[in-house]
């Protein structure tokens, strides 16, 4: 026999509905929360998607340019701009690492070091030191307070 006794078995059994609804419930309000992110960053987004549509760059969002490799020449202007603007969290980590290339540096070094010094927030001065890594050396925004602690990010 295996030790358990018929009525351990069977609370055992009784309770497995009650874990399995538990855990339905727990995925339901997660699917939950996942939509209301994605509609809340689809609000958000929609100029930003729209300025870009009009320069001929049809994206379905931000992150699409990660996923390429970040954002094309043309591009870079519309997300330096959109700098300016309150943005969904979720969206200005995309904006800033879309820029993360080296050929935003003409655009984008200036805004990204003066919104670097300004940040408080230690995960978006991590986005930032990557971004502005992608584009400079750390020898050129030594002046940048704390830039070492990211050294890893910066081209050689």
């Amino acid at each position: 026999m295996s030790g358990h006794s018929d009525s351990s078995v069977g609370e055992e059994l009784n309770q497995r509905p009650t874990l399995d609804e538990a855990h339905q419930a727990a995925l339901a309000e997660q699917r939950h929360r996942v939509e209301e992110l994605a509609a809340a960053c689809a609000i958000d987004e929609s100029e930003l998607l729209r300025d870009l549509r009009d320069r001929g760059i049809n994206v379905t969002s931000v992150w699409d340019f990660i996923a390429s490799g970040g954002a094309p020449p043309a591009a870079v202007p519309i997300l330096v701009t959109h700098l300016s603007t309150q943005h969904h969290e979720r969206i200005w980590e995309g904006i800033v690492r879309a820029l993360s290339v080296k050929h935003a540096r003409a655009a984008a070094l200036s805004v990204l070091t003066d919104l670097y010094r300004r940040e408080e927030s230690r995960s978006r001065r991590s986005v930032l030191a990557h971004a502005i890594g992608a584009m400079a050396r750390l020898d050129e925004v030594q002046d940048l307070p704390e830039i070492e602690t990211y050294k890893t990010s910066f081209i050689r």
